[in-house]
């Protein structure tokens, strides 16, 4: 009799135990744990995740290439990433649908995506949206400023294969963007660029120093450049050099940024 009131409660007592217990769900913080999908489960959870960020555009065309935000976890994963955009609708600062055709190195956006980082380099994630945010300005001033000094005395750069640049005053910007306006040299005028100093492009046999010669190129300098990010305003000397007596520059010159476009005011002009 005592074995069979033992073996009831043992029978209630596993009853109660095993009611009491179900399943346990893991989710993702943003998750909207959507019970009715009845393919819910970890996979979704991953699809529904919601991650946004801020970058600027590297490279944009057939495919997309940015630099995410230095304040961003993103930027601790790759200072470049690739970024899928199949089926996904990329909207400009109106709200306006845009294609990644539209997109221009420089142009900042707020890209959403499902937080999953493909560790390669450069790192790949899946955008779900895109939205263009603003510009980087700064870049278009640089470039404008080079090019104003590019159309001076063409002669200087007739029969050339290469452009020199040192970017050693180049300011307020990081290297990604340096690389950007780089590229941006070598599609508008189609010449290989390269970056030094006089000194440094001497000792790699590029400019004839002891003749003062640049044989298949034209040396470009920036300096003393200050820049008033408030106001949209660079203070600058530049010079382009081919020789020691074939160049050109000026002193005190101003690039402003109104109504769309930079204008360029030069200061004191010189030519050697």
């Amino acid at each position: 009799m005592n074995k069979l009131l033992k073996f009831i409660i043992l029978c209630l007592v596993l009853t109660l135990f095993t009611g009491g217990c179900g399943t346990i769900n893991s989710k993702k913080p943003g998750n909207t744990g959507n019970t009715n999908n009845q393919n819910s489960g970890v996979d979704n959870q991953e699809e529904d995740s919601k991650v946004t960020f801020q970058a600027e555009v590297i490279k944009a065309g057939d495919s997309l290439l940015i630099t995410p935000d230095k304040e961003s976890n993103e930027f601790k994963s790759s200072d470049k990433i690739s970024v899928g955009v199949t089926e996904l609708i990329l909207k400009g600062m109106n709200g306006e649908d845009i294609t990644l055709q539209e997109l221009k190195p420089g142009d900042i956006l707020e890209i959403t995506y499902n937080g999953m980082i493909l560790e390669s380099y450069p790192a790949q994630i899946q955008a779900s949206d895109i939205k263009v945010i603003g510009h980087n300005n700064l870049i278009d001033g640089y470039l404008a400023i080079i090019d104003d000094i590019w159309n001076e005395d063409s002669g200087l750069n007739s029969e050339i294969e290469m452009i020199t640049v040192d970017t050693t005053e180049w300011i307020n910007l990081t290297d990604i963007e340096k690389e950007i306006i780089l590229t941006g040299m070598k599609d508008a005028y189609g010449f290989e660029i390269t970056v030094g100093t006089f000194d440094e492009l001497a000792d790699q046999g590029i400019i004839d120093k002891e003749n003062l010669y640049f044989e298949n190129g034209v040396h470009i300098v920036i300096s003393d450049m200050k820049y008033d990010e408030k106001a949209e305003k660079i203070t600058y000397s530049i010079s382009k050099w081919r020789s020691g007596l074939g160049a050109v520059g000026s002193d005190d010159s101003k690039a402003e940024y109104k109504d769309g476009k930079w204008l360029i005011k030069k200061g004191a002009m010189w030519i050697s």
